[in-house]
């Protein structure tokens, strides 16, 4: 990331920039500013085409709704037409126009609007100061000046402003250029204040920090490891949001450092498990030496061997990687990653623990069916490892058993596995053990010899009817169902085999499948 002092306007958003401020002639005195993670961004040398207007004497939706009917006008039209296609970009038309109306009931409290414009999402507010009452993150929102908005933010490096009519970036903190060009989040106000006042702020520092590698300023990060500002966390905001904020932290390229700033700031509880929940005192019991005493404390201390191994393998080329690593999944393993030191209770508490992950962090459905299916099969996983002389038709049968999401269950067993090692601390390092490491590994390997990776989609060559035909039963069943096993296994141990090759096998195994009450 190169660091500059100044922002260059893409083609695209000179255009935008002309026709704002020819748009803006219509309203005397108003001023427009982009604010917050454009100009952070673009200053880092970041390309971004998510502008936040912050306008003067206006609400949003005023000056949205006039955007509208400005922008469609047959000479507005034309005009930016004609110039929007010379430099190959959409009509100037302000489309997916949306307006966000006042709304006590959901704590909206602002006129927004938001649309694009050539190209650029564009979402647009009023320069505003925030009062809050101390029960709430939702303050009261007045009018207020440049440096009153850039005051409420949550961080200096995002509290820089562009004025668009100038072209030039104003820091009204005094400390925005000076700690983005060092990449430290620092709140502008005092800081535990600000993270009482909206506790929200705690997660967005640290997802944004992860994200650009940034660190934390060390008295910003003690109020973020304040029981207090826990608390309010915990208290003030919704389990959604803080779902929203983890989210976005498990889908950036750079989730593990998201992952050590939680970690450092002791806050695996309250985000992934509730104060209160009733998981902390068996997890404390079973895990004794983890720490883990009080929901104040409740992080286990070897946490950092998943979230290493995790990131060792995303970033990793070899066979293990390649098995158990998709576009598809990359999200779901840091919520497995989150929530494997609850293996050690998957025989007592599996139910609760997969409840606590839907209400905890709100994760979605697909993962928290994950989560359930690796505590399920959590045993079989470790043991078909474990015995790699099996035969080929034992493995697969086990693969076919654990479901279509096998790969990311035996990542989360190899996680589990990890927090119980006793490693060294350049194991410790790189996450898990290299013997752990190769261990999954030559498991890995084996899979892709004997080619089992979609072993569990394998599917009978002969279907029901045709078997309750070869064997004379009047009905299907659990017998019928056994012998379909029976003859999977088989075909993993026969892959060449064609349909009449199972007939005759069957045929052959007719007296050894069939029972006395089957007969």
């Amino acid at each position: 990331m190169a660091f500059q002092l100044q922002i260059q306007l893409q083609p695209a958003e000179q255009l935008l920039r002309e026709f704002l401020l020819e748009a803006a002639q219509h309203f005397p005195g108003l001023e427009i500013w982009i604010t917050g993670g454009w100009v952070r961004d673009r200053l880092l040398g970041i390309p971004s085409s998510d502008l936040d207007l912050a306008l003067s004497n206006l609400t949003g939706k005023e000056f949205g709704t006039f955007l509208q009917t400005f922008s469609a006008t047959p000479e507005i039209e034309a005009k930016y037409t004609q110039k929007a296609a010379k430099l190959s970009l959409s009509r100037p038309c302000f489309s997916r126009f949306h307006i966000t109306k006042k709304n006590a009931k959901t704590c909206k409290k602002l006129e927004t609007a938001g649309g694009v414009l050539f190209g650029l999402d564009v979402d647009l507010v009023n320069l505003r100061k925030e009062v809050y009452d101390g029960q709430s993150r939702n303050p009261e929102m007045e009018f207020g000046t440049a440096a009153e908005d850039a005051s409420r933010r949550d961080a200096t490096a995002n509290a820089l402003f562009f004025h668009l009519k100038r072209q030039e970036v104003v820091d009204f903190t005094g400390w925005g250029l000076q700690d983005l060009q060092a990449k430290i989040m620092r709140t502008p106000l005092d800081p535990k204040q600000t993270l009482l006042d909206d506790p929200l702020r705690v997660l967005r520092l640290i997802r944004v920090a992860g994200k650009l590698g940034f660190s934390i300023a060390p008295k910003t990060g003690l109020c973020m490891q304040d029981p207090e500002v826990h608390g309010a966390l915990d208290a003030m905001i919704t389990r959604d949001r803080i779902g929203a904020e983890l989210a976005k932290m498990m889908t950036n390229d750079n989730s593990e450092a998201s992952f050590k700033l939680l970690f450092d700031f002791r806050l695996y509880s309250p985000v992934f498990v509730r104060p209160d929940s009733a998981l902390l005192q068996p997890l404390a019991a079973q895990c004794s030496s983890w720490g883990i005493r009080s929901a104040s404390s409740a992080w286990p201390t070897p946490l950092p061997r998943a979230y290493r191994t995790l990131a060792r393998l995303l970033d990793g080329r070899g066979s293990l990687s390649s098995l158990i690593i998709s576009d598809e999944n990359r999200h779901l393993l840091w919520i497995l990653a989150a929530y494997s030191p609850f293996a050690r209770l998957r025989h007592t508490l599996r139910q609760e623990i997969v409840r606590e992950a839907a209400s905890s962090i709100r994760a979605p459905a697909r993962a928290v069916k994950l989560l359930d299916e690796s505590l399920r099969n959590f045993d079989s996983i470790r043991n078909t490892v474990n015995r790699l002389h099996r035969s080929r038709g034992e493995c697969g049968m086990a693969i076919r058993s654990w479901g279509p999401a096998w790969t990311a269950q035996l990542a989360f067993v190899m996680l589990a596995e990890a927090l119980d090692e006793d490693a060294t601390d350049d194991d410790a390092a790189r996450g898990c053990s290299e013997n752990l490491w190769e261990k999954f590994s030559r498991f890995a390997v084996y899979i892709s010899q004997e080619k089992l990776e979609r072993a569990s989609l394998e599917r009978p060559l002969l279907n029901g009817r045709e078997i309750q035909e070869l064997f004379g039963l009047e009905e299907g069943g659990k017998y019928l169902k056994g012998i379909l096993d029976e003859l999977i296994q088989w075909q993993f141990n026969h892959p060449s085999a064609a349909k009449d090759d199972c007939q005759n096998w069957l045929s052959q195994k007719k007296d050894d499948l069939l029972t006395p009450t089957s007969r």
